[in-house]
């Protein structure tokens, strides 16, 4: 029996916008500024998750060779350069696929690890934040990604269950909290190829988010 979906859940930094590789490059930049070489590699094995998680993993890696709230404050400053320069975009696809959600009365929620207040300005800056029936930040939950706790969030907030949605993710931390919340789980790769085991975990890989579609047809 073909399973019919009531909304959708998705992750905001390289699914709702591509802002993926311009917070590893301003990472890297602000790093470089106060002596640190080449931290693409430790940023990069922190996408999909919040900011204490991020800091925790960073001061681990670095330990007193880094100041990161200097270094997490710089890296604030040339993204927020960036964006108001006009320098950020949506992913492709995605303006039409949230009009096609909004025209049929599918639900939608955002689960990001961003910041309440990150999120609202960069939808804002590109009028992306009227298609989200609900937002669920990385502030209002103290488990974050991978644990399955914002998706719940979610789709408590949507008033429906788990398996009644689709969930939209990039990152191997955010299939792997989807998965675990019990959506039917999305990956749409940005940045990080699915490995074996999140092409275990995801129930499809898409190469565009408008491919979701043929989900809700």
């Amino acid at each position: 029996m073909e399973r019919r979906f009531k909304g959708v859940v998705f992750d905001m930094d390289g699914v709702v916008i591509d802002t993926e590789a311009m917070v590893l490059d301003c990472w890297d930049k602000a790093a470089r500024y106060f002596g640190i070489e080449d931290m693409r590699p430790v940023a990069k094995s922190c996408i999909g998750i919040n900011s204490k998680d991020t800091k925790k993993k960073i001061c681990d890696h670095y330990g007193d060779a880094i100041d990161y709230d200097e270094v997490n404050s710089y890296k604030r400053v040339l993204i927020k350069e960036r964006i108001d320069k006009g320098l950020l975009d949506p992913k492709p696809g995605i303006r039409e696929f949230l009009s096609f959600l909004k025209d049929n009365g599918f639900k939608t929620a955002l689960a990001t690890s961003s910041s309440g207040r990150s999120a609202v300005y960069e939808l804002d800056k590109l009028d992306l934040t009227k298609y989200f029936d609900v937002m669920i930040t990385g502030e209002k939950i103290p488990n974050g990604k991978p644990a399955p706790d914002i998706f719940l969030a979610a789709c408590e907030a949507l008033g429906e269950s788990p398996e009644d949605l689709i969930g939209v993710e990039d990152s191997h931390n955010g299939i792997r909290s989807c998965h675990a919340a019990g959506l039917f789980t999305v990956m749409v790769p940005d940045l990080l190829p699915p490995t074996e085991e999140i092409r275990e975990l995801a129930d499809a890989v898409f190469d565009n988010v408008l491919e979701v579609k043929t989900l809700l047809a």
